[in-house]
């Protein structure tokens, strides 16, 4: 593995302080001179299970910089809910997954980076990391992984070229997933496949969700067809994996948190990983599209009381944590699929399967929609859910879907 070049803290990046103190809102020289000297440590928190991944990184940047840092291991799902609680108290620097950038951006929690790292950002990342960390526009977060759900099928029972087409898994074997009770995370996309569009074509205009429609109406009726599909069987949460390793199922689509699990299930020579398959749906075939999910460090300036220096402290410890050599670490360490490209490219992330179908889902929109970040997302997931689940468990009559949808659609425009 080659040595990835470090992000060495310049003097240069120090003088980001005259716009950062702006940017946290104190012109307090006074609240400054004192946090300066009275606190020269950094809060960090990190994914769950992934504070040993960091620890040479994070010893390398106070070496750098003469700030000590705290490292804790917070669950990045609460990350939004735990920092607008109390911003001052929180962390300065933190993880979290994209779709909260939205909320932090709106209530104020976080800014937009400074523009040498929002560059460099535009440099190295793929484009659906990029739009995973912007927010109208602008860059709010350093992107440090992509993740998406993709196929895995067991070689046994289905080949290479029989992954391709969800027609053909299901009429050589089995596929399964869980409709009775909908995850609209996995099912949702499908109408994005057919071409309606889930809050705009950038995910952020409120009145942009267009499913009330033909196309839409055609995702419907697939979803209540599957009833009648002998090759597909309905699971619920508790024993998908089981039913991968039974045989029950030959192929389910899911993500790389659950890469291990499924080399326990079939052995690792028996997991094969693919791309999302072409679906027949309204008579079309279409390449079914997944969430793309960006992960993001972020900054929040509010514990360093005006302290510029702290603050631009911060940034390049978010820098570090996301820079190059950080991301091959956290490959090789926690299969975190990297967002940076030249990791991206590397020898022995080529060489992974799952890498391979996961970077290729997130290379293109062609195969996944980065996840809206917008707080309405709330009603999306509950009414949504409802819908698909209603739906395949034939509570809706076919005449009522198109209007179902319309109101869906009008539904989300009127969220606040």
């Amino acid at each position: 593995m080659k040595k990835w070049q470090k992000l060495l803290i310049s003097g240069a990046s120090l003088t980001l302080a005259s716009t950062l103190l702006v940017a946290c809102g104190s012109n307090d020289k006074k609240e400054e001179t004192a946090s300066s000297s009275d606190d020269k440590t950094i809060k960090l928190w990190v994914p769950t299970d992934s504070k040993d991944s960091y620890k040479d990184i994070v010893a390398q940047f106070e070496k750098d910089s003469g700030y000590k840092v705290k490292v804790i291991e917070s669950e990045d799902p609460k990350a939004q809910e735990k920092i607008k609680k109390d911003a001052s108290t929180a962390a300065d620097v933190f993880s979290l997954p994209h779709d909260q950038l939205g909320q932090l951006v709106e209530s104020g929690v976080i800014q937009e980076i400074p523009e040498e790292y929002a560059s460099e950002i535009a440099a190295t990342a793929t484009d659906q990391a990029i739009a995973g960390a912007q927010y109208n526009g602008k860059t709010y977060a350093f992107p440090f992984g992509i993740e998406s759900q993709v196929l895995f099928y067991n070689k046994e029972k289905l080949s290479e070229e029989d992954v391709k087409s969800y027609e053909t898994i299901t009429s050589k074997a089995t596929f399964g997933e869980t409709f009775k009770q909908m995850n609209a995370y996995a099912t949702g996309p499908l109408f994005m496949s057919v071409g309606d569009t889930l809050f705009g074509e950038n995910g952020e205009d409120v009145s942009g969700t267009n499913w009330g429609n033909e196309a839409g109406v055609s995702v419907l009726k697939w979803i209540a067809d599957q009833n009648n599909n002998s090759g597909f069987v309905n699971l619920d949460a508790s024993n998908v994996m089981s039913s991968f390793g039974e045989g029950t199922v030959a192929a389910i689509e899911t993500g790389p948190w659950n890469y291990q699990a499924a080399q326990e299930a079939i052995g690792a020579d028996n997991l094969g990983i693919a791309v999302y398959p072409m679906i027949n749906i309204g008579g079309q075939d279409v390449q079914q599209k997944a969430f793309l999910g960006v992960k993001l460090y972020a900054v929040n300036q509010a514990p360093a009381k005006g302290d510029t220096k702290r603050i631009a402290a911060s940034y390049q410890l978010a820098s570090y944590l996301t820079n190059a050599e950080s991301q091959a670490n956290q490959f090789e360490t926690r299969t975190i699929i990297p967002a940076n490209k030249e990791v991206q490219a590397s020898e022995v992330v080529q060489n992974h399967d799952l890498a391979q179908a996961v970077i290729k889902m997130g290379s293109s929109t062609d195969y996944t929609v980065v996840m809206p970040k917008l707080s309405q997302m709330g009603t999306f997931w509950t009414e949504s859910a409802a819908i698909l689940s209603d739906t395949y468990n034939g509570k809706i009559p076919e005449s009522d879907y198109l209007s179902k949808l319309q109101q869906f659609d009008k539904d989300l425009a009127a969220t606040e």
